[in-house]
């Protein structure tokens, strides 16, 4: 028989388990986001920090720290105590980032990977008054003028930048005119202003401009259409056939810290994911919830890698 004192004193490991605890005392949390705001991290953030904050019973802020794809952002928090207190919220940026500027000293090997939160599609975009059409009438323009139509995109290397670049492999060549930005809330605003011709971008960016009909979606880059955007062909069903690219976002923890910690904050994070609430926004905007755990996160970031290691090394000649 269980005595009521052996009872009692096992309820506070029961409890632990049930709500693992990163301090002894509440503290904020700072979730640095590698973009401006607008962009689809930014979203992803923002909307996770409430539940966050309920489940940590302590204030979750979101700090934005845009520009050099990502780096910025994650060499703050690379340098961050190791005590689970700031966090990065990235994405496809900071492997692309180690790819290109391997002497930049950022990488995924020198992050804690705490949760593979979403991932989603990339879509190209163009303004509503825009004579495009469709994907097909895209293409058309691009080969009608090489390198002439401006495309924006959140950040110069960045995955949209990528997706185009493994679409122009696939046709044959897909020349046109980057124009970077610091985060995909200002290159948005190009779009919106008809200062580029064309957006790529991750798709939950822009939904609701979609939805509302002042953006154009022509295509994402997923293998099946998105239910948030179930009008927006596919790539593969147009032009392309067999494309199947997305991407991914997450949470990483510097690296040194403590294997409990990270432990307690992947529980925290994959509650507030399968929080209801929570859940619906992501997925009206566009987002697939993966909710991954460290291990699975790590090699889903070495496949990306591999995938898009061909695209960088060409880029640079």
């Amino acid at each position: 028989m269980i005595s009521r004192r052996n009872l009692l004193a096992a309820l506070p490991a029961a409890s632990a388990l049930a709500a693992p605890a990163l301090a002894s005392t509440p503290r904020t949390t700072r979730l640095v986001v590698s973009s401006a705001p607008g962009a689809s991290l930014d979203a992803l953030a923002r909307i996770l920090a409430p539940a966050l904050s309920a489940r940590l019973g302590a204030p979750v802020v979101v700090e934005n720290q845009g520009g050099a794809n990502g780096l910025l952002a994650a060499q703050q928090v690379a340098r961050a105590e190791p005590d689970g207190s700031t966090l990065l919220v990235t994405g496809d940026a900071i492997i692309l980032a180690g790819l290109a500027q391997p002497d930049a000293g950022v990488s995924l090997d020198g992050f804690a990977p705490v949760i593979q939160a979403v991932r989603a599609a990339q879509i190209l975009a163009v303004h509503t008054v825009s004579p495009i059409r469709d994907i097909a009438g895209y293409v058309a323009a691009v080969r009608a003028r090489p390198g002439a139509l401006n495309v924006a995109i959140p950040a110069q290397g960045g995955i949209a930048q990528v997706v185009h670049a493994l679409l122009g492999r696939q046709l044959g060549g897909l020349p046109v005119e980057f124009v970077s930005f610091r985060g995909g809330g200002p290159a948005i605003q190009s779009l919106l202003a008809r200062d580029v011709d064309a957006l790529v971008i991750t798709l939950p960016a822009i939904t609701e401009q979609v939805r509302g009909g002042t953006i154009r979606g022509l295509a994402v880059s997923t293998a099946t259409r998105d239910p948030a955007l179930p009008d927006v062909p596919t790539l593969a069903e147009t032009v392309a056939p067999g494309f199947d690219v997305d991407s991914w976002q997450g949470i990483l923890a510097p690296l040194r810290t403590p294997p409990a910690t990270v432990a307690a904050l992947h529980a925290h994070f994959a509650a507030a994911l399968a929080d209801a609430t929570v859940a619906e926004r992501l997925r009206a905007l566009g987002f697939a919830i993966t909710a991954l755990p460290p291990a699975e996160f790590r090699a889903r970031a070495a496949a990306s890698a591999a995938l898009f290691a061909p695209v960088v090394q060409q880029a640079q000649g």
